[in-house]
């Protein structure tokens, strides 16, 4: 687990995805609504899907400095094609935080953790 620091000082206990197969996991599966850290080995235009999500998340992109270079709103597979979304940012990323809770941020905040 690790601290993520919003810049109004909100913090957000969330779980790490440090490993290969916990970043192709991710969130998937759970169904009690938590938020998960992904740190990379290096920085890129990283893609997500949501395949087995029980809820709806953000997706905050984050860069080697940990500022935020894009935000993604996105939501569960269904059988609907329609939702069967990559969800990519705009620029490289180093980090990606998902989380279902709502915080006040916009591209080029600077988060800690």
């Amino acid at each position: 687990m690790v601290q993520v620091i919003f810049p109004d000082s909100t913090v957000l206990e969330t779980e790490v995805a440090r490993t290969h197969l916990k970043r192709m996991s991710g969130l998937s599966g759970y169904k009690e609504k938590k938020s998960m850290l992904f740190k990379f080995p290096f920085s890129f235009q990283w893609s997500f899907w949501m395949p087995n999500m029980y809820f709806s998340i953000k997706m905050v992109y984050l860069n080697k400095k940990k500022e935020v270079v894009d935000i993604k709103d996105a939501i569960p597979m269904t059988s609907d094609p329609k939702t069967w979304k990559w969800y990519t940012p705009q620029k490289a990323c180093k980090y990606v935080l998902e989380t279902p809770f709502e915080h006040n941020i916009k591209i080029g905040d600077k988060l800690q953790f």
